[in-house]
């Protein structure tokens, strides 16, 4: 697996350091791991006053303060890291780095808050997000779950974007530790309720607004959704659990049942683009992006999932 960590010696992206020197069960499988630093393009004032080879100069010792202790706190937990520096603008070389490279994965952690006031990630995962397509994990609030095997929620609505986040759990499973706890979570529209038990499937229903479960005829439709999620899964050896949820909003319910249920990540197939963050996230990630500290993984080009 080759994971891509933008470092500048914040909080947040120690948050990301920790979270990856964590993975036991990942580092047991030898993951190639580049840690990046972007140093800002001097003005050519700035370089005319001091001289182009101070300049270089300056910026590799400014790179390297923040790249060796990144390294040897990744080689204390048993991980050699590539380290490099370029110049530029963060967002764009991040992405570009990410897709010269072949990252399965960009872990990033993100001074934004939950809730609808104020950013949801911060400007500089924003940006990301707007410019690179790769598959981007989101450390919210500097917090990174430190167990090995984590409880993950994976949102599945029969989409071509719901199965990539599928087959990317799947392909990358080592990230979630030995024995990660799967869920896989379908929103059910409020305006009718819950389906009942369906043989072979071990779920449970959340009423998250008190609906009344007695109608049933949404069973079938859940059935399929889940049916090759479910398949996946077990071809690929692993467990996992299918949870309908009721809600009008399914953002809104997807972030409550993480709530509920405490998982650690929460990974989301997304199909949005753009420059405006409902465009770049597609209206249901943002509202859980809104309304969830969890860490979000998000899938944003199913080319990216890879086979299972």
């Amino acid at each position: 697996m080759k994971i891509l960590i933008p470092v500048d010696g914040s909080e947040q992206s120690n948050a990301a350091l920790q979270f990856v020197a964590s993975r036991s069960t990942l580092i047991g499988k030898d993951p190639e791991v580049h840690l990046l630093n972007v140093q800002p393009t001097l003005s050519v004032r700035v370089i005319r006053a001091i001289g182009r080879e101070e300049a270089k100069a300056y910026q590799r010792a400014q790179a390297d303060d923040v790249l060796r202790p990144a390294v040897a706190r990744l080689k204390r937990a048993g991980i050699a890291a590539k380290a490099s520096y370029v110049l530029g603008s963060r967002s764009d070389a991040i992405g570009a780095v990410a897709l010269r490279g072949g990252s399965d994965l960009i872990v990033m952690g993100s001074r934004g808050h939950s809730g609808l006031k104020g950013l949801l990630f911060g400007s500089m995962t924003n940006a990301v997000l707007a410019g690179c397509t790769k598959p981007l994990l989101i450390l919210r609030n500097a917090r990174a779950p430190q167990r090995d095997s984590l409880s993950v929620g994976i949102a599945v609505d029969g989409s071509r974007y719901g199965q990539a986040a599928v087959r990317w759990a799947i392909k990358h499973r080592d990230l979630f530790g030995a024995q990660p706890r799967i869920e896989l979570i379908n929103v059910i529209d409020s305006g009718q309720s819950a389906p009942p038990p369906i043989d072979g499937l071990a779920y449970r229903a959340i009423p998250v607004y008190g609906v009344a479960a007695d109608d049933h005829a949404l069973a079938p439709r859940f059935a399929e959704v889940m049916a090759g999620a479910l398949k996946l899964f077990a071809k690929a050896g692993m467990q996992a659990t299918a949870a309908p949820l009721l809600g009008a909003q399914a953002g809104d319910a997807i972030a409550a049942y993480a709530r509920k249920r405490q998982l650690d990540v929460l990974v989301m197939g997304s199909h949005g683009q753009g420059a405006f963050k409902s465009l770049v996230l597609g209206s249901v990630a943002m509202r859980v992006a809104a309304r969830s500290d969890k860490p979000l993984l998000l899938i944003r080009d199913p080319r990216h999932a890879g086979r299972s």
